[in-house]
């Protein structure tokens, strides 16, 4: 068991927000425009999700995120 699954992980509410489009197969650039907000950043708070989550790509961040019952 690695470090980040025995702490409480702290995701924000728009990373979570960026994590559910993700789940559903939504690109960078699609969750840009749903969110009027630039490709840029919404890569940005991926690549949080990912450190936060100890994730090494954004399937196994949604997949850990689901496990962890941070999605509603």
């Amino acid at each position: 068991m690695n470090r980040t699954a025995k702490r409480h992980v702290q995701l924000t509410e728009r990373e979570k927000e960026i994590l559910k489009y993700l789940q559903h197969g939504r690109t960078s650039r699609q969750i840009a425009e749903i969110l009027v907000i630039s490709e840029r950043t919404v890569k940005f708070h991926i690549g949080n999700c990912l450190r936060k989550l100890g994730a090494a790509n954004r399937t196994q961040a949604v997949v850990l995120a689901l496990a962890k019952g941070m999605f509603d």
